[in-house]
């Protein structure tokens, strides 16, 4: 089964649709497997086709998700030669958001924030017919393997801590967007 992109930059995603099913994936067993063997390292899921450019020449769009100004600036300044960056202060924005604006790339997202939570955020845009298919890369300071399970199971890229250098963060988020 292929996706394909909308064709226009101005084609707007529909608005994420909450699934009233909860089924858990067939891997959890793999991904309580993949936690335990971290220890805290990020987790690499395969990344998606290379080019940072759209077909029509655009940059790609890399959504960040982060009620830390401070950190979300710190993505933003190693990114923004390379991709569009559009700003969230927690879950809630980010969804909002993804209805308005041209199908993201990535979203880069923290666990812990005001409103929503990220791996609430992640059960509705995975639950949107569009958008499920757009990655998702966690960078948090929670450490457990039950969150890093989460967010497998949820469909994550990675899991990565913030105690990070933000040096690798930037690298692990071009190796999944190229």
């Amino acid at each position: 089964m292929t996706f394909n992109k909308p064709k226009s930059p101005s084609t707007r995603p529909p608005p994420p649709v909450v699934s009233s099913t909860n089924r858990p994936p067939a891997n959890v067993k793999d991904a309580l497997t993949e936690a335990r063997a971290v220890s805290g390292a990020g987790i690499m899921r395969p990344s998606s086709p290379p080019g940072s450019m759209r077909p029509g020449g655009g940059k790609k769009t890399i959504v960040i998700v982060d009620d830390d100004a401070s950190m979300r600036a710190a993505l933003r300044a190693g990114l923004e030669e390379f991709y569009d960056i559009v700003e969230a202060k927690d879950g809630q924005e980010a969804v909002e958001l993804a209805a308005k604006i041209p199908m993201p790339s990535m979203f880069v997202s923290d666990v812990m924030m005001p409103r929503m939570d990220g791996f609430t955020m992640a059960k509705i845009l995975k639950a949107n017919p569009i958008l499920k298919r757009v990655p998702i890369m966690f960078v948090s300071s929670r450490n457990s393997p039950q969150d890093v399970t989460q967010a497998l199971v949820l469909g994550a890229r990675q899991y990565v801590l913030k105690s990070v250098p933000i040096g690798e963060i930037i690298a692990k988020i071009r190796k999944i967007v190229l």
